[in-house]
């Protein structure tokens, strides 16, 4: 059996297709030059999905064991207020792109619903809040793909004050990530957690790439191709008609 840094290594380089998908996902997206519209729809959804995060943590902080250690309830903690201040932090890049405030009654009545454009559903799906090597996965993987999506989001823009939102919350995502990392090498402590623990990546790297275009409109064939050579055949039907 592999020691659990060593499997972290191979996870790793699992899910670094998945990354690198994302990130020219991303890139074709902008670089398609979208409507205001598109814009607007693309970060009410980024909007509220960062506003589940920070729901979905505050409930784990608040179910925390007695016994946690004292650092892994601080992180926690920083985590959910992280995802508190990139959803004040994607409104105001909203307001900025509409020229004044938005309405956040209409926004929730059209994005705020949990669904397949946001990374957040996965805990629903996987039952992370009840299992903590799937949550520790989930912050790795789903926030470890949302770093590197939105520092290329920050390359791609021009726009000064957006781009400074967007990497702030690009380092504050892979903070979360790393989070996940520490966790995942305290309990794939085992052959049966290191097996589980890639198997179920296999699908949520199906699951974050479906993210991915949905989040963007854009997925395509070639994407599909290099996730299909990685990852194999997704084991659920995605909400993609390219898939």
């Amino acid at each position: 059996m592999k020691s659990a840094k060593e499997f972290l290594v191979d996870l790793e380089q699992k899910v670094e297709t998945l990354y690198q998908v994302s990130e020219e996902v991303t890139r074709n997206y902008f670089a398609s030059n979208p409507s205001k519209e598109h814009l607007m729809d693309h970060f009410k959804l980024r909007m509220m999905n960062e506003r589940w995060n920070m729901v979905e943590f505050a409930k784990k902080v608040a179910a925390l064991p007695v016994t946690t250690s004292g650092e892994e309830a601080m992180l926690l903690c920083k985590q959910t207020f992280d995802e508190a201040n990139h959803y004040r932090m994607v409104r105001e890049v909203l307001e900025h792109l509409n020229g004044g405030p938005i309405s956040m009654d209409d926004a929730n009545s059209t994005h705020g619903e949990k669904d397949s454009a946001k990374g957040v559903t996965l805990i629903d799906r996987y039952e992370a809040q009840d299992d903590p090597l799937i949550m520790a996965l989930y912050q790795f993987l789903g926030e470890g793909r949302a770093a590197r999506v939105w520092a290329t989001m920050a390359d791609c823009v021009e726009d000064e004050f957006i781009a400074t939102r967007y990497g702030k919350i690009a380092r504050d995502e892979k903070f979360h990530s790393n989070i996940g990392r520490m966790k995942l090498l305290e309990l794939c402590d085992t052959q049966q957690a290191q097996d589980r623990v890639m198997d179920i990546a296999l699908q949520m790297c199906w699951d974050l790439y479906e993210v991915a275009c949905l989040n963007t409109y854009m997925p395509n064939e070639a994407a599909k191709a290099r996730m299909r050579e990685v990852y194999g055949t997704p084991t659920r039907e995605l909400k993609l008609d390219t898939i």
